[in-house]
């Protein structure tokens, strides 16, 4: 919702400044899909708000899922459209957030970089996406969020910025720093910056290879930002924060034979809270091989003898493109 809008409709009807509190509470609870349902409004309000404001700045246009997993299309007031995704982990409910239309960066395993990069999201529309689904899965909420959907969040970092105090705040979704994540494909200088904001708000990194020619061959963002200036700029990031950082590599056949294993083990032991985070490559068209059952054990025994901590991250809604690296709205 446009809350400067709201505030001027407000202002125009002499209303008191406790209207535009009940209103704001009302919207970020999740509980109503549209403004005739806020009934402790007079219905004259309700008509008034009903006919100039949107309650929320993102609509459905398409959704698909199965138990765990649900991936929706959304349309933004421009005509623009996004793909956002809910999981229930059991324990708790996670919203994969976008944060622009399309994405700069085209790396090779993702289809978003197939689609380019279109415009930013506002802040209102990082954080409906949110309320989308608090209002799809009520009385549940969403108690998880991360921002691994369409976008390099730090190419868009001030409306990110304040979408997240909004989602943190208790006036706001009232999700905890640490139960946001923020993904990013290494813009080294925006990590140092995010560091400094000394916040416990969680930081993971594509890796996807700690060898530079490979990296280089499917991100063309470390030919701008080299492996030497992103491990820089991840020491700065847990020296500064002291907290763990995640980094995550993609399964392929480019980047899983021995010598790929001893450079990934290297490069994450060389600080004590650096974290991998392994995932089997969610194919796209026209984009990267995942490694072969063959070459993936073997890449994964190799790890193991060196007892490097790692984990295997489960993927959702491979089925339908709407895991890691899948989610595109046009080519």
């Amino acid at each position: 919702m446009d809350l400067i809008k709201l505030k001027e409709t407000l202002d125009s009807l002499n209303l008191p400044t406790f209207r535009y509190r009940q209103i704001i509470k009302n919207y970020y609870s999740g509980r109503y899909l549209n403004f005739d349902q806020m009934t402790d409004l007079s219905l004259d309000l309700r008509q008034k708000l009903s006919e100039s404001l949107n309650l929320l700045s993102v609509s459905e246009k398409n959704i698909v899922g199965d138990d765990s997993t649900q991936k929706v299309l959304l349309e933004l007031s421009d005509g623009q459209k996004i793909e956002s995704v809910f999981m229930d982990y059991d324990d708790w409910l996670t919203a994969c957030v976008s944060s622009q239309v399309g994405c700069s960066l085209g790396c090779h395993f993702c289809a978003t970089g197939k689609m380019g990069f279109k415009r930013n999201l506002t802040p209102e529309e990082i954080v409906d996406q949110i309320l989308y689904w608090n209002q799809k899965i009520y009385p549940k909420y969403i108690g998880r969020v991360v921002f691994m959907g369409m976008g390099e969040p730090f190419l868009n970092w001030d409306n990110v910025l304040t979408a997240i105090n909004i989602i943190n705040s208790k006036d706001g979704l009232n999700i905890g720093a640490r139960k946001i994540s923020i993904s990013t494909a290494g813009v080294a200088d925006k990590i140092i910056e995010f560091a400094d904001l000394d916040t416990q708000i969680n930081l993971a990194v594509s890796l996807h290879s700690a060898d530079q020619k490979i990296r280089e061959s499917f991100m063309p963002i470390a030919k701008k930002y080299s492996l030497s200036q992103l491990k820089n700029s991840c020491n700065y990031y847990v020296g500064k924060t002291n907290r763990q950082l995640f980094f995550e590599y993609a399964l392929m056949d480019i980047n899983t034979n021995q010598n790929d294993a001893k450079l990934l083990i290297d490069f994450i032991n060389s600080n004590r809270l650096f974290f991998l985070n392994l995932i089997p490559l969610n194919t796209v068209e026209g984009g990267m091989t995942p490694a072969s059952p063959s070459q993936q054990k073997a890449f994964i025994n190799y790890l193991d003898q060196s007892r490097i901590e790692y984990s295997l991250r489960r993927s959702f809604g491979q089925n339908f493109a709407a895991a890691c690296g899948q989610l595109i709205t046009s080519k």
